[in-house]
């Protein structure tokens, strides 16, 4: 069996040299080493639990990324809006594997909102960011959420253990981006 040493952090380095952003690498401490190797994990040399972080400013808002690998295998985003932007709330979540035998032709990526012209522009967004492709052509089920608290809250998080789980990064970058313009407009 091959293992992939460092599988994200060429891309992870790519993207913060292009957003001119500092690339942190964070490692569980020596005793949390994995004891089992799983097919397709991402390993560092000596096994521990890794975390790749990116905070990239956009538009006088911050983008976190963080990609936890190893036996977790997750990929993180949030932004948390600042100066009292806000946008109606939405859902973006996957359907059923089940719902993909019987809708083929309906879009994997789900949008749920009260604000139509939103869903709309989230629908539109997730396709030409190609993140409906990968969705259709392979496992990638993210759930995004936004949110308003105290601040407004834009949350992702999604399991890296699909496919083509390298082509997801900068899509996922570029859906923030776009939302960030939606509610700045």
């Amino acid at each position: 069996m091959e293992i992939k040493i460092n599988l994200f952090e060429d891309q992870f380095q790519r993207l913060a040299s292009k957003e001119g952003v500092e690339l942190k690498k964070e490692y569980e401490p020596s005793y949390s080493k994995l004891i089992t190797f799983m097919p397709g994990a991402d390993y560092n040399e000596d096994l521990r639990v890794k975390t790749l972080l990116l905070k990239i400013p956009y538009k006088e808002q911050m983008i976190s990324v963080e990609y936890k690998v190893g036996d977790a295998q997750l990929g993180l985003f949030s932004c948390y809006f600042k100066n009292g932007i806000t946008i109606s709330d939405f859902k973006i979540d996957y359907r059923s594997h089940f719902l993909r035998l019987i809708f083929k032709n309906k879009k994997i990526l789900r949008v749920r909102s009260e604000d139509k012209n939103l869903k709309r522009f989230l629908e539109n967004r997730l396709i030409e960011n190609d993140l409906e492709t990968i969705a259709r052509e392979s496992l990638f089920t993210p759930e995004i959420e936004g949110v308003k608290n105290e601040n407004y809250l834009i949350s992702a998080f999604y399991t890296l253990s699909f496919e083509d789980k390298e082509k997801v990064l900068e899509p996922m970058v570029e859906l923030y981006k776009d939302i960030i313009d939606w509610a700045l407009d």
